[in-house]
């Protein structure tokens, strides 16, 4: 009897230590597997614990320094903007030959055309349209729909906006060349811009645009993507994402987005995109066919090729947001962005504090790293080290954080740490250029 209740506690004790291996396999799994191995119910469990916002900086910012930042500045005087004939570019060449497709084997770019929608019927619409596709007024055919693959959208909404011109890839065949790492946590605007060229299109990133822009645009048959704030429920929080912008109706007063996430033909109040379009200073892109350019240069006006005029209404209307709440983090962090743009710098990083310590979401330095380049140009390292840190204790899925903060240990005289964080970066993605001309800086 004695020997059965020993052979029983041994069984018991093996059966706990395999169950504590197991938790704690599970837990040093990249969180893909988690997703896919771990019942949606139990998954927030095995997440790594991270901060409610973004850490504050340690000291208050005087309120004299806000009253400058406050302060509209009349825009310098600009000429007459006309726009001017650009020659056909020459197709830029692919960062990865191996990796990217291209569409040399494809039939010629058709023209877009807005056609009017013909509702697909009551079961269809039901099942596969959120959007009241029988009130569009512009609906642009031809985009293939895909949801994303695990921390995916970058690439997924890319892939989605070339098929409109025929591109047959697929977010795996993009994500390949921009984002290497599954985990990678993001992909840059300019990015996603620099892989359409490679493919012989032209693409434009801009900010500051405005609701009736992004019609305009639709209307003149360009899909549009805008990086947004997003927040799919409350347990995953915020977050950012990408959205393909292919249509609108007034009458239901929505755009019509094939969202990499939600599915395709989502209706979403115009309200509502502007809302979380600002999380990101109002980021679009426009892919286009290089015999498009000169049409699209017209409908975007002076902000397509003027960087300073761009970024200056942008500062007048995050200053114009903060006048009607003085606490709102997200106009403090575009206001920052302009101020860096404008060479601004001390005043960029002013702002940036004041939109830290107003309870930024924790996510936001996963996508925009402006805060980063003001602290590094001031000489606040220990600023860029701290932010860094931060964030590596979350997850270490962010090639950009080891970059920054390796050029802050280089400034400090620490080359051999900081050579290692650009080969880290490097190991993450061997595509990311700024690590690697950081490296051979540093290198014999």
């Amino acid at each position: 009897m004695e020997v059965r209740w020993k052979w029983i506690g041994l069984s018991l004790l093996v059966a706990f230590l395999s169950l504590g291996a197991i938790w704690e396999g599970l837990h040093r799994l990249p969180p893909r597997y988690i997703a896919r191995l771990v019942p949606e119910p139990l998954q927030p469990w095995f997440w790594p614990a991270h901060p409610e916002e973004v850490p504050t900086p340690m000291a208050t910012v005087p309120p004299e320094r806000l009253a400058v930042l406050l302060t509209p500045v009349s825009p310098r005087p600009s000429p007459a903007w006309t726009a001017r004939p650009s020659p056909t570019p020459a197709p830029s060449p692919s960062p990865s030959p191996t990796l990217a497709p291209t569409l040399t084997s494809l039939p010629s770019i058709p023209t877009p055309t807005v056609t009017r929608p013909v509702f697909p019927g009551p079961t269809q619409a039901a099942r596969n349209t959120p959007a009241a596709l029988d009130q569009a007024d512009v609906l642009l055919y031809g985009v293939r729909h895909a949801f994303q693959t695990w921390n995916n959208c970058g690439p997924a909404t890319l892939a989605m906006a070339l098929s409109f011109y025929g591109w047959r890839g697929t977010q795996r065949d993009a994500a390949a060349v921009l984002k290497p790492d599954p985990e990678d946590k993001n992909v840059s605007p300019e990015e996603m811009a620099a892989f359409a060229r490679s493919l012989g299109l032209g693409a434009r990133v801009r900010v500051n645009g405005d609701l009736e822009l992004l019609k305009r645009l639709l209307r003149s048959g360009f899909p549009v993507i805008i990086e947004t704030g997003f927040e799919p429920d409350p347990k995953q929080g915020w977050m950012g994402h990408y959205k393909l912008l292919i249509g609108y109706s007034e009458r239901a007063g929505q755009f019509i987005i094939m969202d990499s996430y939600m599915g395709p033909n989502q209706g979403v109040p115009y309200e509502e995109v502007d809302r979380y379009w600002r999380h990101f200073n109002r980021t679009y892109i426009v892919i286009y066919p290089p015999e498009a350019e000169g049409r699209l240069r017209e409908l975007i006006g002076p902000s397509w090729d003027d960087d300073h005029r761009m970024w200056e209404e942008t500062l007048a209307r995050a200053q114009e947001e903060l006048a009607a709440n003085p606490r709102d983090p997200f106009a403090w962090f575009n206001a920052g962005a302009a101020l860096l743009h404008l060479r601004r710098v001390e005043d960029a990083a002013t702002a940036f504090d004041q939109a830290r310590s107003l309870r930024l979401p924790w996510r936001i330095l996963w996508y925009r790293f402006e805060p980063f380049e003001a602290y590094l140009t001031v000489g606040r390292y220990a600023d860029v080290i701290a932010l860094a840190d931060a964030n590596l204790r979350v997850t270490p899925y962010v090639e950009e954080w080891y970059d920054y903060k390796g050029q802050a240990l280089l400034a400090l005289g620490d080359r051999e740490r900081a050579r290692a964080l650009f080969e880290q970066a490097l190991r993450f993605n061997p595509n990311f250029q700024a690590a690697r001309a950081h490296l051979a800086a540093v290198s014999p």
